[in-house]
């Protein structure tokens, strides 16, 4: 499996990387989060040096003042001061993949909005849903890799945990467009589900599927309670990255941040 390198950070390894989302309104409580965030990490780092948090997503669907560009570029600035040298994931995500219902221009300014940001380099990477279309994500990854940042792109099934060769071409269509970490998050009807998307997960890991074989690293998430196990799967069944929650989290079944410090200290011992 192909590594990929951000901030010294490697996806890939078979260490899942920890992210929180932030997942607030305005820019005060943007930042004020933010700097929450960073007090949690520095005290469950000290508790559990050999854990960190590597990456907080940016959740700019809950943005009031997401379609001012100076604003946002403003907004960016300060959050990369209280991050340091925290990975800063940038995502928008749509109301049909999970996101925040939007009651101004946003959806329509979503091209204009990615453009800004990638050119401000004020980030480390982007999120592109692949059912925005190929044109959209082709255009988004090539626009991020010009601009030196690595490209998320992912997938949201909040209804089912479709069949294991509908996931492999969505992986497939993702890579082929540029994706550099490839995510897919589906619902779980049973354990089987779960179990499922954990087997095909370190198929993929370990080249098992020469039909379907995929190079760049992967999130594979079953969410809600049923699918926990696949948000601390190690190892070959692990994914490149996970998410966990310090506050209010951006999906249902996450973890908090300090319960998947304890979880990977345990599995470490």
């Amino acid at each position: 499996m192909e590594q990929v390198v951000v901030k010294n950070i490697h996806f890939g390894d078979g260490t899942p990387k920890i992210c929180v989302p932030i997942v607030c309104r305005s820019d005060e409580e943007i930042l004020k989060q933010a700097d929450f965030i960073m007090s949690e990490a520095r005290r469950l780092e000290e508790q559990y040096p050999e854990q960190r948090l590597d990456m907080i997503e940016f959740r700019a669907d809950y943005y009031d003042n997401i379609t001012n560009s100076t604003m946002l570029d403003e907004l960016l600035e300060k959050l990369r001061e209280v991050l340091d040298d925290r990975i800063l994931l940038f995502t928008y995500r749509s109301e049909e993949e999970g996101g925040e219902l939007r009651h101004d221009r946003a959806e329509n300014m979503v091209d204009d909005i990615y453009d800004n940001v990638m050119a401000s380099r004020l980030v480390d990477m982007v999120d592109v849903e692949l059912l925005s279309g190929n044109y959209r994500v082709a255009r988004t990854t090539t626009k991020a890799h010009d601009s030196g940042m690595k490209c998320v792109v992912s997938c949201h099934d909040f209804s089912i945990t479709p069949r294991d060769d509908k996931l492999l071409e969505m992986l497939r269509n993702m890579e082929i467009l540029g994706g550099d970490i490839l995510k897919i998050a589906t619902t779980p009807k049973n354990a089987f589900d779960t179990r499922r998307i954990i087997e095909l997960t370190e198929n993929i890991n370990t080249h098992k599927l020469a039909a379907y074989d995929i190079n760049k690293p992967i999130v594979m998430i079953s969410m809600g309670t049923i699918g926990q196990p696949t948000r601390i799967a190690r190892g070959d069944a692990g994914s490149a990255f996970t998410f966990a929650s310090v506050g209010q989290g951006s999906a249902p079944g996450q973890f908090s941040l300090e319960e998947m410090f304890k979880e990977f200290s345990r599995k470490n011992g």
